[in-house]
């Protein structure tokens, strides 16, 4: 009876938790008007600060699970939160480059362990049942449309505030943490299933992480969604900077930049709740589609700019390809890590994320060093066609190196690649 009641409460109170911690509220887009007009600091230089953040993801992701694992899920949730809460802190007062490094690296140990123990209270309140991952995938999806949601309220709030006091907006981000942090406190910490739960060292860690690589390496199917996931992970949060400095260059107010990025979070909202028909029609497909449809939208996008239109013609450009971009957002965030787990289970799903997340932080650093470079040198316009360019010509040899690995019957698997699948779901 107790572990039912435990199971209950945690899975309704999760899409509540997911929705106020899985991001910052009132925070993106204005962030960077904060930065570039209040604190003075370049775009190629925060998109440097970005890839710090990616570095950092990139360096706690061990040291994370063996917390995680020392702490338990629901302690290691909170001490997520109060590490966001700093980080914020520091966003408001920090005086120089050097604390925004700083910051990152405190918010990177801050979701480091809520990226591995949100979606791990879930799973493990979840009762055991063959139906387990789609009423994983309900809940995950509910929770991350209401995110998307009041995102998108917290922007046109925050565009307006910031016309009223640029700091406004990042205090009521803060107070949305402090409300996660008092959320977090309410879960009830999983049961574990061994009674004497051995201890993990960072040398069990590491291990167990090169035991997923070496799995990954092993299966075509997972070096294509984990090559596929890496880079389109690096590609969005590239997007997330340069699509606020483009709109910011054709001198808009900050309201008009809330409604228009609140607006494209509803679209990110609405397509993560709109998964499962866009996966049932594409089936193997889907990847590939988003893939090309990022890549091709980024390079429209720039458009309005190059042939000088006139701004309302730019502005409804950028609007539309913004808006194909963030559908890719919403449903990829969803996809992923639906495709990952159905190719794996409790003996081998860890593992794998790690690697994954491993993955897409280290590409991440890498495209964010590299794109603040290239900011040094031409405008956030022209960056945004390096990277569409780049992005289509990556995506299509990505979709030709998937299309004898994904989406195969389960015939044509070999063993050792399958035996960790749930048959009944492989893409």
């Amino acid at each position: 009876m107790e572990q039912a009641k435990m199971c209950k409460h945690n899975m309704k109170l999760y899409p509540t938790y997911y929705s106020l911690s899985y991001d910052y509220l009132f925070f993106y887009t204005i962030n960077v008007l904060f930065l570039i007009q209040i604190k003075h600091v370049s775009i190629a230089t925060i998109v440097l600060v970005d890839s710090f953040y990616a570095l950092f993801s990139f360096i706690f992701q061990i040291p994370a699970n063996i917390i995680i694992d020392k702490l338990g899920r629901k302690k290691s949730a909170i001490l997520g939160n109060v590490l966001n809460s700093v980080y914020l802190l520091i966003y408001i007062f920090g005086q120089n480059v050097l604390h925004l490094i700083i910051a990152e690296m405190i918010t990177a140990f801050g979701f480091a362990l809520k990226d591995v123990v949100s979606p791990s209270i879930l799973n493990n309140s979840i009762p055991q049942t063959t139906k387990k991952s789609k009423i994983f995938s309900k809940i995950n999806s509910k929770g991350l449309a209401r995110y998307y949601i009041l995102n998108s309220i917290s922007l046109i709030i925050s565009g307006y505030l910031y016309n009223v006091n640029g700091y406004m907006p990042l205090i009521l981000s803060l107070a949305v943490v402090l409300i996660s942090l008092l959320l977090s406190i309410c879960f009830i910490e999983p049961v574990q299933n061994n009674d004497e739960k051995e201890e993990t060292t960072f040398k069990q860690q590491l291990s167990d992480t090169k035991d997923g690589f070496k799995y990954i390496f092993k299966s075509g199917r997972l070096k294509s969604l984990i090559l596929y996931g890496a880079i389109m992970a690096g590609v969005i949060s590239l997007l997330a900077n340069l699509q606020t400095s483009m709109t910011e260059d054709l001198n808009i107010s900050s309201t008009i930049i809330g409604l228009i990025f609140a607006f494209f979070e509803i679209v990110s909202g609405l397509s993560a709740k709109m998964q499962e028909k866009f996966h049932n029609t594409f089936k193997n497909k889907s990847l590939t589609i988003l893939g090309i449809s990022i890549g091709l939208f980024c390079i429209t996008s720039t458009i309005g700019m190059f042939f000088n239109l006139p701004l309302i013609v730019t502005l409804i450009i950028l609007t539309i390809s913004f808006t194909v971009t963030n559908i890719v957002r919403g449903l990829y965030f969803v996809l992923i890590n639906r495709y990952l787990s159905n190719f794996t289970n409790e003996q081998i799903d860890s593992k794998i994320f790690t690697a994954y997340l491993l993955a897409c932080g280290i590409i991440k650093a890498i495209l964010g060093v590299i794109t603040s470079f290239v900011l040094e040198l031409i405008t956030p316009y022209e960056t945004m066609l390096i990277v569409g360019i780049s992005s289509l010509i990556l995506f299509a040899l990505i979709a030709i190196y998937m299309k004898s690995r994904l989406g195969l019957k389960v015939q044509e698997y070999k063993v050792d690649e399958i035996k960790y699948a749930n048959l009944e779901s492989i893409i």
